[in-house]
């Protein structure tokens, strides 16, 4: 979406949020996973791919900027608690590479940009991802195809749509973008949501099949018990 300045308070309140849940997944002390030699080179490719979902955008016919979040990849693949501190390293790569691709130096980078980056790229459609998936997980039953069209699937697409449609309307309100009309700018939300279902969902697919150890909320002793 386009640029715009938050006022100093509601820039504020975003950035609390997001050290705040950067607090608490610093407390889950998840790094304890990447000891497992398996998920180590699963964990890398994920962020080198992830911060080049980030950089790479689309903008439409009114400034309107449509990127993919990846959020429930990481969550998917390796916990909510790794997901979010991963999901901060992707959100400072990329945006350090859209700063060069723009030509700007290091002190025209408009760092301000960086937290509210992670909160509605990374943060949200994270906290809903794993929301989605805990309720499956209880309500669901534990099989490889249910986990794959409901983790994967199901849960980027609600996910992304519900963090897209949030931030929708709180720059509609809070910010004014003046660009597109909040019906607009929630139907390029819908839109991305598919793209983000279909995307993480082929993945997790693909990972579930060939590399499940990549996967660590999916348990062999759950989902694959005869």
């Amino acid at each position: 979406m386009p640029a715009t300045t938050a006022a100093p308070a509601e820039q504020s309140v975003l950035i609390i949020l997001s050290v705040a849940a950067m607090a608490w997944a610093l407390s889950r002390r998840p790094w304890q996973l990447l000891r497992r030699d398996d998920l180590q080179n699963g964990w890398l490719g994920a962020l080198v791919f992830l911060a080049l979902l980030w950089t790479l955008r689309t903008t439409l016919s009114g400034g309107l900027a449509i990127q993919m979040f990846g959020a429930t990849l990481g969550v998917t693949l390796f916990g909510l608690p790794l997901a979010l501190l991963s999901l901060f390293v992707v959100d400072l790569v990329s945006f350090l590479g859209l700063g060069y691709l723009a030509g700007d130096t290091w002190p025209r980078l408009d760092w301000s940009a960086l937290w509210p980056r992670y909160l509605w790229m990374g943060l949200l459609p994270a906290l809903l991802s794993a929301a989605l998936q805990g309720a499956m997980h209880r309500l669901l039953p534990r099989h490889p195809f249910v986990f794959i069209l409901g983790h994967g699937y199901f849960a980027a697409g609600l996910a992304a749509l519900g963090a897209g449609a949030a931030r929708a309307i709180w720059r509609s309100y809070s910010v004014g973008d003046g660009v597109l009309s909040l019906p607009d700018t929630l139907t390029a939300v819908l839109l991305l949501a598919f793209g983000e279902a279909f995307l993480t969902g082929i993945l997790v697919t693909v990972f579930v099949v060939y590399k499940p150890q990549w996967v660590v909320t999916f348990r062999d002793e759950e989902y694959l018990a005869r």
